[in-house]
This record gives C-alpha cells, structure tokens and sequence, in this order.
C-alpha cells in the first residue's frame, strides 16, 4: 500500500519530483583542503579553485587544527575534483586578500585587499597573478587603504573599497586603471561617491558600464539610484538608470549591498540591514538591458554572497526567517540556515512581513530549494558567522568563510559540493533511533496504530516511509512517500488493521530517500488488543519469529514455548530470525516440547552468516523428538560452501551425503528444508533441500523406511545448530525462519 502526500508548496533538490524544478547539488561534504582563517573570496577556473582571505596556514581534509600545516599567506589553490591543496601555489600577501577577479582571456588573477606587499614586494592593495607560473606580475596600482573589491575587462580594471586615492590622484571609493598600470595608467572614471565605501564592482556584459555595490547613499549626488547601488558609464562616470535600486536600498552605516555578480544577462545583489538605513537582507536579480528587477528574495539575516548557475542561485548568509518569500519560519530559539539555494526563474510573489520588519509585499520572488547543509560557526573574525562566499560551475558549488564543520564533518574555512552525478549522495533522513520516535497502540482488536514525526533530508524533499511488522527482511506492510521542506514535516500515522489479535507484535519505520539512504526508528513493542485465533486446522506448530528476545527463543505463534539446550547467549530472536550462536564443539537447540505428533510434515528456512573455516556446521530440523530419539533432516555446511543432507535416526546418520551435486550456498542465503514423517512400524521419513525464493522441487532428495520401535511414537519439534570443533573462533550464526508443522 503507497501513497504520494505532497505537503504545500514546491520544493526541489538532487532528485526532485516536480519535474519544472530544478536538481540542486548535494548536500555531501566533499573533503577539501582547510585553513586557519577567513576565506572571503574563491574563483574556479577548470580544475583550480583560487582562493584569497586571510589565513597563515593550509591543512588536507580530515586533518586537526595544527597537524599537517603547510604555510600559506592568505592565498592558495585547490583542486576543484580533490580537495586537495596545489603545492606550486603559493604567492604571499602581507595582509588580507578581500576579492580577486580573472582577467577576460583567464591567464591574470586579478586581486584586491589590504596587503601593501607580495612575495615581499611592494604592491599597495592592488596586484596581478600570472595564473600560468603563479609569479607576481608587473601590475602596481596604487591605492592609499583598502581595496574590498576588483572586476576586470580587457581595457579596464575597475576597483572599489575606501581609498580616496588611486595612482597618487584623487579618486573616492571607485577606480579604474589600464591593465598595464604601473601606478600612473589611472582612466578618467571618477564619479563621486559619498559617504561609507564600495564592497563589490560587477561589469555589463558589454563592458561598457559597472554596477557598484555598498554602504555609499549617494553617486554623483543621486541618491536613487546611488543608494547602496548604482550604474555607471565607464567612459564618463556618469551615473545611469537603475530601477532596481527604488525597491532593493541598503546603505548608511548599518546596511550594505555586500555582494554583486553577473552571468551575463542578469546581474545579482545581497544585502543587509540592523536598524535604520536598508530595507533587505536577502538578494535580488536584474536585468541588465533595463537594471530592472527580475525578483527579489526577502528573508531576514545577512546575506554576505550569492552565486548564479543555470538553474539555481546559490546563497551564503546567515538567514532565519524567509516567510515572507514562502520559505522557512522563525524559530525560537531562532535557528539559521547559512547556505540556501533558490530558483533562477520567478516562482511567487512577496508577502507582507509578519514582525513589522521592512518588507516588499507583491514583488515577484523565486521558489527556494531543499538544500540545507548544516553549518558549524567559526570564532576568526569574531562576528560567529560560516560561509561568507559562495562560487559555482556547472559541477560545483564551493563555499569559503571560517565555519568548523559542514554536516558535522570537520571541515575548517572551504568545502566543496558536487552534484549528484559526482557526489557520493550519502546524506539521509536526518533522524534515525531514538531520535526518531516511533509510538504504537492497540485500539481495538486486530488493530495496531502507529504515529512517528516527519523527518526531513537535508538535500531530497520527498522522502519514503515503509513500515514493517516483525522482520525488514520481509517486504514492508505500507509504504508512503512524502514530499515536503523541511519546515513543513508533519507527524505521520498508520494504522494496522491486519495485526494477529492477542499477540505481542514488534514495528520498525525506515525513512528512505531517493538514493536509498535509510534512517530507521527503533523497534517498538505492542500488545495487539484481542483474543488469539486458534491455529488453523491441521498446523502442529508455527514460528515466523516477529518478535525480539535475547537469551532465549521466546514463544512460537503456534506450538508453545520453545525450550533450550545450551548457553542462553547463543540463543536470540531479532530481524525476523531465531538465532544459534555455534561455537567450535558447541550444540544449541530449541524444542518445542508441548508439541505432541507423529505424522508430520515440516519445513523450515535456514542459513548461516559465514562459512566455517574448516570442518563442518550442522543445521538439524526434526520430527517425533523424545529424550534423544527423533528422526530429523540435517544439513551440513562445508567450507567451501557446498551443502551435505542427511536423513537421521536419533543422532545417527541413515542416508545422505556430505555435498549433495548443485547445492550451494554462500554467506547469508538461505535454503528451505522440508522434512515428513508418516505412519509407524515402518515409518516412511522423506527430506528434500532447495535455494528459498525458487520453486520446491518435486523429487525428494532422500528418503527411509523404518521400523525402530523407540521412534515410533508420539514427539514435539526441535531446530538444532552444532559445529565442529575446527569452524574457526567467530561463532557462526545459524538463522531459521518460517517454520510451519502441519498434519500431512
């Protein structure tokens, strides 16, 4: 029984079910190389990811703070496939690296900071990389304090930050220079730019014209545009229209445009805000042939960057309440979500905000995404934030910053995600055990109502519960998929309506993913409300073994208590299967004494978890068991996996053979044994061996007929598991399921 519940609104992830929406990354922790500080800015280019902050040290993946360091001033380089630190890398900046940028044709890294030297040469807070031998190049602006941010064209490098400076001429916050600068090549750009300073510079897909972002309020005396963001015309400085500036407008002193990308059609902004001054602390997207805006998302918390793909937008901040752009609620204690990821096409419209925050009700929005790593805040730059900057290809998405750990994985500063073709896709439920409460009642005869909570998963929304009666090696009893964010988990129920009336059952839920990932509840017991149905006519005794005990077998659904012969550790009941425990020279046997038959017809299911190592283990299943007299089937497994079966009187062998041709078997199958006993004096006792799951053949593979007169009565049931004294020192575990005695 399945059903498909859809729980409000889109969601997407690695593996989404609306097929409009678009796969995320997964949310693995890829091992990537670790440093002792803040990452602020990384860049991809092929199979090398550059990254620029402020850190003395490199460590692998894995490794603890201060093991394995290989020194690295506050830049190095990655393999984007490893993790793994590019050892020839290594330039050296005296002070922090804040941005960095590639020139048009990919041979320059481009960098801005508060460095005044590289590689022990003088570079004031503007430099160039030669990607090719990682030297420092003859580029040499000059700018008199920090540079936050750097953008280049084939004509232009453009910088932004607090300087009022560039190249010993005045220039306030914005610069360009030609990319031969050697500290007198400045171009003529030179809007006024008043008041804060410029935290990133993004350029048109002509070339013509930058978008600048920060805590500025005015550009060329404008303050809409100019606002935390404006548009200017290299050639002139002149500012341009900027529709979007009228509704996204964070700056002043406690509120910033902090980020900018492009992709070429549309540009990218994030912001914040803390009091007066701004009115967003999520992102934005617009046009650039208008510098309209396409959407806005309005969470509240920080969004320090975001990364544009394809299909998705990735974001790195510290949001918490995105209800009004149809994501998740305030919690209390609130709770952060430090890297999310939302659609790149409109999905919605903005709602009014519920505290009374600065809002932007009726605004078109994008749809966010199930993807929602777990992050660990770091202490270096002292405001506990994680990921401050995110980048992306169509492979990966890389984020940098001072979190600790990702997933709780130990990853300090930079950490990699893959796609799902790539990762490995190991992120499940994320409750599991007692964590995962499962309750079970009994409300009415026959009936056995389970109630357990929604668990979410960090990168898939839609997640299968399947529930199982007695044993997961059986198929599941119900089955339902869920599809829901993670702020929309529900409490999910079931009631069992085909329980076995006055019987003690056990339950299991497995919450599934779409990778197969498994987080199961624990087993909980119920007493199933109700009279005990009397055996069916006919069956002697019956055992599915549903049930969990220890140190015994417990009692069979039909035939009374199972009694034992030998250590009561080696007995025990769990997933479906009683267990004997063999040791070298050891006998364990369960018997159901209450059981009084002489014609009988029985079969059972059996298989071992190893093979022994040398020698034999024998799996006994026998019929008119009194004192020591009994006939039996026993079956014998051999070292090689090859399978012997013989027919037993009372312990000794009559007819067999220690490998019977064809049958076989190897750790965890199981094979189904049938064993009948009819008439007295002489007895006809017949056995016949098969792999369980195929069809029971109609040849028996041995049979007797005996007359001897101690066996010709009335006896219960017995399983008996014994190895030889050379199996090894790991007891074999010998497990039987299915036993059904029935009158033939």
């Amino acid at each position: 029984m399945s059903s498909l519940v859809m729980s409000g609104g889109a969601t997407a992830d690695t593996a989404p079910v609306d097929p409009e929406l678009p796969e995320t990354v997964s949310a693995d922790v890829l091992p990537t190389v670790q440093i002792d500080g803040v990452a602020w800015k990384q860049v991809i280019v092929g199979d090398i990811v550059y990254v620029g902050g402020n850190f003395s040290s490199a460590r692998p993946a894995g490794a603890v703070a201060g093991t394995d360091e290989t020194p690295r001033s506050n830049m190095l380089a990655y393999r984007l496939s490893t993790g793994e630190l590019i050892d020839s890398f290594a330039p050296s900046f005296n002070g922090q690296v804040k941005d960095m940028a590639l020139s048009p044709d990919k041979t320059l890294l481009y960098v801005a900071g508060s460095f005044t030297q590289v590689n022990g040469v003088n570079r004031y807070r503007g430099a160039a990389i030669n990607l090719a031998t990682g030297a420092l190049t003859s580029f040499r602006p000059i700018f008199n304090s920090t540079t936050n941010a750097v953008a280049a064209t084939a004509d232009a490098v453009f910088y932004g930050g607090v300087f009022t400076s560039a190249d010993n001429t005045a220039r306030t916050k914005l610069a360009a220079v030609r990319p031969s600068d050697t500290g007198s090549q400045l171009l003529p750009m030179n809007p006024t730019v008043s008041n804060g300073s410029v935290q990133d510079v993004v350029v048109s897909p002509d070339g013509t014209d930058i978008v600048i972002g920060g805590n500025f309020t005015k550009v060329n005396g404008s303050s809409n545009p100019g606002y935390g963001l404006a548009r200017i015309k290299v050639a002139t400085g002149a500012s341009m229209a900027l529709p979007v500036n009228s509704e996204f407008r964070d700056a002043g002193t406690s509120s910033a445009v902090l980020s900018l990308e492009s992709d070429g059609t549309s540009f990218y902004g994030s912001g914040y805000h803390y009091g007066s001054g701004g009115n967003s602390e999520g992102t934005f997207k617009a046009d650039w042939a208008t510098g309209k805006l396409t959407w806005l998302e309005d969470c509240h918390g920080d969004t320090y960057s975001i990364w544009p793909t394809d299909d998705v937008v990735y974001q790195a901040s510290h949001k918490h309440y995105c209800g009004n752009s149809g994501g998740f609620p305030e919690t209390n204690p609130r709770s952060f979500q430090h890297s999310t990821a939302v659609t790149q096409d409109v999905r919605g419209t903005n709602t009014r905000d519920i505290y009374g925050y600065p809002d932007h009700p009726g605004t078109p929005r994008p749809e966010f995404l199930e993807w929602y790593p777990k992050w660990t805040p770091g202490t270096f730059t002292g405001a506990n934030q994680a990921p401050w900057t995110v980048t992306a290809n169509a492979d990966y998405v890389v984020y940098g910053g001072e979190f600790l750990k990702v997933d709780g994985v130990a990853q300090q500063g930079l950490v990699r995600f893959a796609v799902n073709t790539i990762a490995p896709n190991d992120v499940g439920p994320a409750l599991s055990g007692a964590e995962f409460g499962l309750t079970a009642t009994s409300p009415a005869d026959g009936q056995v109502r389970l109630t357990w909570p929604g668990n979410a998963d960090r990168d898939n929304a839609t997640v299968t519960y399947k529930v199982y009666r007695g044993s997961t090696d059986v198929a599941p009893i119900h089955t339902k998929p869920v599809t829901a964010a993670f702020w929309k988990q529900t409490t999910q129920s079931f009631l069992d309506t085909e329980a076995p009336p006055g019987t003690t059952q056990r339950y299991r839920v497995v919450a599934e993913d779409a990778f197969g990932n498994q987080s199961p509840t624990e087993w909980v017991t119920v007493d199933v409300a109700g009279e005990p149905v009397p055996p069916a006519e006919g069956i002697v005794a019956e055992d599915t073994f549903e049930r969990a005990e220890a140190s015994g077998w417990g009692t069979a659904g039909t035939g009374g208590t199972w009694a034992r012969t030998g250590t009561a550790g080696n007995f025990s009941v769990s997933e479906g299967h009683g267990w004997h425990s063999v040791t070298p020279g050891g006998t364990t046997e369960s018997r159901l004494e209450e059981v009084s038959a002489g014609d009988v017809d029985a079969t059972v299911s059996v298989g071992v978890s190893r093979l022994p190592d040398a020698g034999y283990v024998w799996s006994i299943l026998g019929a008119r068991v009194s004192g020591t007299n009994h006939y039996a089937s026993r079956l014998r497994f051999n070292p090689d996996g090859t399978v012997g079966v013989h027919l037993v009187r009372s312990g000794t062998p009559v007819v067999g053979a220690n490998a019977v041709p064809g049958l076989s078997v190897a750790p965890g199958d199981r094979l189904k044994v049938r064993l009948q006993v009819t008439g007295t004096a002489p007895a006809t006792v017949r056995t016949k061996v098969w792999p369980a799951g195929s069809a029971e053949p109609s040849v028996w593979t041995y049979e007797l007929s005996d007359s001897t007169l101690a066996n010709q009565i009335l006896g219960g049931v017995m399983l008996r598991s014994f190895g030889a004294s050379t199996i090894g020192t790991t007891p074999v575990l010998v497990g039987y399921d299915d036993l059904k005695v029935i009158e033939p």
